[in-house]
């Protein structure tokens, strides 16, 4: 995230491009439309994903030979600066790589699918989507993503560790008493010879792993209206405490600004908070890795907390060609290319195919436990749909809870300057008194 003064610096040099009719991918105009066919365009990151997305557009075009898909690539680190030159250009694509994450940053391009889901239900299995993940796909009660992956917030751990140490794998029961029991047993301190184990990782620098527990613990980050920041509540401090005492009082994590890098991958982390599925490609091609997942430990308010992340496509409010668009938005989230995703290591969003996964799991390694991934659905929120939560969390809290782990701030100092901080923030959006 960019500062205020960088971010208004960023967009003057984005006006100047545009106003020089600048393309980052090289391009002087935008494509122009062939004979007889309609030209759209499809912005999406670069991901091990890319050769099944061409062969599906070749299959697309040859099945309508009126349309022809323009595919933008960009790394990922720089999709979100590049849509947006883009659309400060008059260039904004007319499909786009979007997600729930992200829905309230991009609310402003994206069109209202609400009644094309709503004509085309049947068709696309509207109610093959698990309840929760059509809950994603919304935003006050209308449609604008339609989902191909989708991220699951579990507890990850390491079978073998938990093996040596003698204790039992974690069970659907756990709560944070019992992770904190086996944390302390899996912890093993260095020596010369041996770098040592932790009990349970940190994910620092990120709001996913205490957000989780501030849910946990029955608190939130805005009031219900969005307008004030309550990260100063007892429930959210109660969160933030947690995550700090797991170095400081129980000693299961490593102190703030320690993790070892890539410590679940290389043996020196027994478990994993809050981790992401796309990291299953990179965990299953490590051969001494033997592991598997459970649903998150439960707080001391409920079990209900962890992040669910949908990730798919969008429609451009400037569209060109929206039934056109639509059809290719149908075609790639169709179940045929869903169990494709699946297969190469992801999470259905589909009923009908994580049924079928867990009846026949043959061909699969790790996960083994299915059942948890799809019963942690049930205890999944979103992120709070807040136009400036992204900018809020990583620029004005993430700061205080990173002091916090390094030893500088109390739970409770933490929890009453990040909400005074976004409070202020905040405050800078509100209409002039009259």
């Amino acid at each position: 995230m960019l500062t205020r003064h960088r971010e208004l610096l960023l967009w003057l040099v984005i006006g100047l491009l545009a106003a020089a009719g600048f393309w980052w991918a090289g391009r002087s105009r935008a494509p122009a439309a062939e004979e007889g066919r309609k030209v759209i365009t499809w912005i999406v990151f670069i991901s091990p994903l890319r050769d099944l997305y061409e062969q599906q557009i070749a299959e697309f075009e040859r099945q309508h030979p009126d349309i022809t898909v323009r595919i933008i690539w960009v790394p990922q680190s720089e999709y979100h600066m590049k849509f947006k030159t883009l659309a400060a250009a008059g260039q904004t694509p007319d499909m786009f790589y979007s997600g729930d994450v992200w829905l309230s940053y991009l609310m402003p391009f994206m069109a209202d699918l609400s009644p094309l889901v709503k004509r085309d239900a049947g068709e696309i299995g509207l109610d093959d989507y698990f309840p929760e993940i059509r809950a994603a796909m919304q935003h006050a009660g209308r449609y604008y993503v339609v989902p191909e992956a989708v991220n699951i917030s579990l507890l990850y751990y390491n079978r073998r560790l938990f093996r040596a140490a003698g204790l039992a794998e974690p069970s659907p029961e756990w709560t944070w008493d019992d992770l904190v029991r086996a944390g302390q047993k899996l912890t093993r301190p260095a020596t010369a010879g041996d770098p040592g184990v932790w009990g349970c990782s940190r994910m620092e620098g990120w709001w996913g792993e205490w957000l989780t527990y501030i849910r946990q613990a029955g608190g939130t980050v805005f009031s219900p209206d969005g307008r004030r920041c309550v990260l100063d509540s007892p429930e959210a401090i109660t969160g933030l405490r947690f995550y700090l005492e797991k170095s400081s009082k129980y000693h299961i994590s490593a102190p703030g600004g320690h993790e070892p890098l890539n410590g679940f991958v290389n043996g020196r982390v027994a478990m994993l908070v809050v981790g992401h599925v796309n990291f299953w490609l990179n965990y299953n091609q490590v051969p001494d890795l033997d592991w598997d997942v459970q649903l998150l430990p439960a707080g001391p308010h409920s079990r209900t907390g962890g992040e669910v992340a949908i990730a798919g496509y969008s429609l451009s409010r400037t569209c060109r060609h929206p039934e056109a668009t639509w059809a290719l938005m149908k075609f790639m989230t169709r179940p045929e290319v869903i169990r494709h995703v699946v297969a190469r290591g992801g999470v259905a969003v589909r009923r009908s195919i994580a049924e079928a996964e867990m009846r026949d799991p043959r061909g699969r390694s790790h996960p083994q436990n299915l059942a948890a991934v799809y019963g942690q659905l049930r205890y999944s929120l979103p992120i709070p749909r807040h136009p400036n939560f992204i900018e809020i969390m990583l620029q004005v809290v993430q700061p205080e809870v990173d002091r916090m782990i390094l030893g500088e701030l109390s739970p409770e100092e933490t929890g009453r300057r990040a909400a005074g901080a976004v409070n202020a923030y905040l405050a800078t959006f509100a209409p002039p008194a009259p």
